[in-house]
């Protein structure tokens, strides 16, 4: 089974890395982090940028939040 019952979710639109003062990498974007589950319904998922209010990238890599739900059974 190519899935084996998985699914993708959350915002496949949005990277969670940029480039900081202290990145060393090219100015690109790239999506690293995941929460990957079995057996679990996920309520909610979001990226929260690492960005202050006033602009300023407080680091290259952004939260990534999940909520779960309950089990599947």
């Amino acid at each position: 089974q190519a899935n084996a019952g998985r699914t993708h979710g959350g915002p496949v639109d949005q990277m969670t890395t940029r480039r900081s003062r202290v990145s060393r990498t090219p100015k690109r974007a790239w999506k690293l982090d995941w929460f990957l589950t079995r057996g679990l319904d996920i309520a909610e998922s979001r990226i929260v940028p690492s960005v202050a209010p006033d602009g300023e990238v407080l680091s290259d890599l952004d939260m990534v939040v999940a909520k779960v739900a309950g089990f599947r059974r």
